[in-house]
């Protein structure tokens, strides 16, 4: 074999190799969005984003509860590891219109990190 091709061969192959270690590397935490929804009289859904994309929602819509009087109260998400932005938006079902709440959180490697809506604190929304 020439030592041109077998040079060439080993830089593809540490190349390679590289970019694959690059992807199993990825630090990866969680994140945890819980309530005390359960303290509250009216009906109304949670709408969680992520750095602006949807990650998913809570509802404390009684027609939706499975058992009766079960409370959705957290929201659990994988994220890569760094300083993320949220933003909660409550709606509630008597045509109030929704409330935000923006923030931010550090997702730390293999570690669950907590966001409480604390609704003691914003009871004179809904």
């Amino acid at each position: 074999m020439k030592p041109e091709k077998f040079i060439g061969i080993m830089i593809i192959t540490l190349l390679l190799s590289c970019e694959m270690e690059e992807q199993v590397d990825q630090q990866i935490g969680e994140v945890s969005f819980k309530t005390n929804q359960q303290i509250m009289n009216s009906s109304f859904e949670i709408d969680i984003y992520i750095d602006g994309e949807k990650a998913g929602s809570i509802s404390n819509n009684p027609a939706e509860l499975n058992p009766p009087n079960s409370f959705k109260e957290k929201l659990e998400k994988q994220l890569l590891a760094g300083v993320h932005n949220y933003e909660v938006k409550v709606y509630s079902y008597n045509g109030e219109p929704a409330k935000t709440i923006k923030g931010k959180v550090i997702v730390h490697e293999n570690k669950k990190s907590e966001v409480f809506i604390d609704f003691k604190k914003y009871n004179n929304w809904l």
